[in-house]
């Protein structure tokens, strides 16, 4: 017998308006406890903030347990507090995994953006040496087209002067 079943059976006999003094509380068959176990109980319930005592020993429902009554019971109140908490362990882990995620992937975008940075450099620098080979390739032609020209007057003057 677990306490919790013990909890919600001795709950629905305090609200049933039963009068219970703290060594008097029972197992789920109605019949009392040893007084280790009865105290015990007692703490355990008192601990949760579900019942305490008045002046003459006798037990009395707290609000919170009329409460946990109201919603189905000491036992549907662990199970859903058990569901819930399982519940967010599930969504802080997946929110863990997805914070993971997203450092792989900022780091993964960092790495990008440095490989782009890098590549942008190389342009940079191949541009710059397209451009001084084309400056030197415009320069070239143009000696070529004065030379050539120089070279077609002279051979023009000797053709036309054969006697020189």
């Amino acid at each position: 017998m677990n306490f919790n079943e013990l909890i919600d059976f001795n709950l629905n006999l305090l609200n049933d308006g039963l009068d219970i003094r703290a060594l008097e509380l029972k197992n789920t068959d109605n019949e009392m406890l040893s007084d280790e176990k009865s105290l015990a109980l007692f703490k355990k319930m008192n601990s949760e903030s579900l019942i305490h005592t008045d002046n003459f020993g006798r037990i009395q429902l707290l609000i919170r347990a009329y409460e946990i009554i109201d919603l189905g019971g000491w036992l549907k109140y662990v199970s859903d507090n058990e569901k819930s908490r399982l519940d967010l362990e599930n969504k802080n882990l997946i929110k863990e995994n997805l914070e993971l995620e997203i450092l792989k992937l900022q780091k993964e975008a960092a790495e990008y953006q440095k490989s782009i940075r890098d590549k942008e450099d190389q342009i940079r620098s191949l541009t710059r040496d397209n451009l001084r080979l084309g400056n030197w390739d415009i320069r070239f032609r143009w000696y070529i087209a004065i030379i050539s020209f120089i070279i077609g007057f002279i051979i023009k003057h000797f053709i036309e002067n054969p006697k020189v």
